[in-house]
């Protein structure tokens, strides 16, 4: 039951998202980003086309499904990491921006399911709710370094890089004793790496077959695969 209810919402936010949302989104300025950027970026409103309907709806259902792994009182916030903000990233692969109005909407839902959550199931002890919230800082703060440092993150992937790390810090809770600094290393660990793998087969496709993008790519799919690989982990 769970695992259907979970398969819905999540297929039902994404694909709301893709085709109400989304078309809707007012496109970066020229002042923004420049002539060049607007010359290669698809717009909003072209995003919602079959294939990317199909391919975001069974991401969704399959990252629904998986959700019910996680801590129950957290299977809300999972389920909109698997419907609202796989549009999201979908979005930022097709456009590398993950535009800011759809990711306020989606700290919204996960706010609301967080609550839902913490009132429907047995809420962990505050300390812990605490903990993913400061591993949620640490992750932002560990992205904004790296954006500050480095040309190849934009704004957006620091935001994102919030419930990479909340997410990531739910897999550690079921345990008698949490090991949430581990846990939240694993994430960046996994985030990294995959960063570092996509940005080095862009590379390597984009020298024989050159891309518009030139070198850019979107790092947000790294940032949302995080958790999943942090949950897979825990579970082994």
């Amino acid at each position: 039951m769970w695992i259907i209810l979970g398969c819905a919402v999540a297929c039902v936010l994404a694909i709301w998202h893709l085709h109400v949302t989304v078309p809707h989104l007012v496109e970066p300025s020229v002042e923004e980003v420049g002539d060049a950027v607007l010359a290669v970026k698809p717009r909003y409103d072209s995003l919602a086309t079959s294939r990317r309907t199909v391919i975001v709806a069974m991401t969704a259902i399959a990252c629904g499904a998986a959700s019910t792994l996680a801590p129950p009182w957290a299977w809300g916030m999972w389920w909109v990491w698997s419907g609202s903000v796989t549009t999201l990233v979908a979005v930022d692969h097709a456009t590398t921006f993950l535009p800011l109005p759809l990711w306020r909407r989606c700290i919204v839902e996960a706010g609301l399911a967080l609550v839902a959550g913490l009132v429907a199931t047995r809420p962990p002890p505050g300390r812990w709710l605490v903990t993913c919230a400061v591993m949620s800082a640490a992750s932002t703060g560990f992205f904004w370094l790296m954006w500050r440092l480095s040309s190849s993150l934009g704004y957006g992937d620091v935001r994102l890089a919030a419930g990479t790390g909340f997410l990531a810090a739910t897999t550690a809770v079921p345990d008698s004793h949490p090991d949430f600094i581990g846990t939240g290393m694993t994430a960046l660990l996994c985030v990294t790496v995959l960063g570092a793998v996509i940005a080095m087969t862009v590379t390597v496709i984009r020298k024989y077959r050159p891309s518009p993008w030139g070198s850019v790519f979107a790092y947000g799919p790294a940032l949302w695969a995080g958790p999943w690989m942090t949950l897979a982990i825990s579970l082994g």
